[in-house]
């Protein structure tokens, strides 16, 4: 998933990451993100608050002890991935 992670680095714009989270997001199977979800969550990616949220999400709320719950380790990835997106969005406001 490195390309992804390239993807933000190359973007230029907060709508240019918006458009690779959502498209990333988008990749995930319904049940992948049950955890996330939690059954009634509605996951969508449509500006950068939304970033900033799932984020929030991911590495606040969920805390997954993925050593301890091995079927929602690749949320982890899905994690790291709405981080690096949230700091792009902070370095394209900071130039």
């Amino acid at each position: 998933m490195d390309c992804w992670h390239r993807r933000l680095d190359c973007a230029g714009t907060e709508a240019e990451v918006v458009r690779s989270a959502a498209d990333y997001l988008a990749l995930w199977s319904p049940r992948e993100l049950e955890p996330l979800t939690l059954g009634w969550r509605e996951l969508s990616v449509r500006s950068a608050a939304d970033i900033e949220r799932m984020k929030r999400w991911l590495i606040d709320d969920l805390g997954v002890d993925v050593s301890a719950e091995p079927h929602t380790a690749r949320l982890r990835d899905l994690g790291d991935y709405f981080w690096h997106a949230a700091a792009r969005v902070g370095q394209i406001r900071a130039s």
